[in-house]
């Protein structure tokens, strides 16, 4: 075989590789949220709103199959802020064609909702909430490679209302 005809294929390979992984960042991301005001001592539902491009969907939580990738928010707060477990919309029927079986996805905008309690002896200030979601983007014809996108929170501490 030519070996220019052989670089060319190699080239092909891995620039095409590198055109997934840069489409794959557009796919999902997370929408920035105004910061939400807590007193110290109460609890607070604060949402993770979720961007996924036109024509894509991502895995609900729980997933329609062991096999699959759910969709999941993993976060860490401050030792002053205690974290309740994310609660995740219902996932939307999708069917692919030629499938037999439903699949639950996400599709166009969701949120997350993640409880939280602000302990009383937390200090009053800005805090961020941090950490990532992790998803596996697909369209109706293929999917593209699992993968995490970070997630940054904004709280306001405020003293204790009376």
């Amino acid at each position: 075989m030519n070996y220019r005809v052989v670089i060319f294929l190699f080239l092909l390979i891995i620039l095409g590789g590198k055109m997934v992984f840069a489409q794959d960042e557009e796919v999902v991301t997370i929408l920035t949220a105004k910061p939400v005001i807590v007193a110290r001592g109460e609890s607070v539902q604060l949402p993770v709103r979720v961007k996924i491009k036109n024509g894509f969907h991502i895995q609900a939580n729980p997933a329609a199959d062991e096999f699959l990738i759910a969709t999941t928010l993993t976060l860490e707060a401050d030792e002053n802020i205690v974290l309740g477990k994310p609660v995740y919309p219902p996932g939307n029927l999708y069917r692919l064609e030629g499938s037999n079986d439903d699949l639950l996805t996400y599709e166009n905008e969701m949120s997350i909702i993640l409880p939280a309690k602000v302990l009383e002896e937390a200090y009053p200030g800005k805090v961020y909430i941090t950490g990532s979601l992790r998803f596996q983007a697909c369209d109706d014809k293929k999917c593209l490679y699992p993968r995490s996108i970070p997630v940054k929170i904004p709280l306001e501490i405020i003293e204790t209302q009376k």
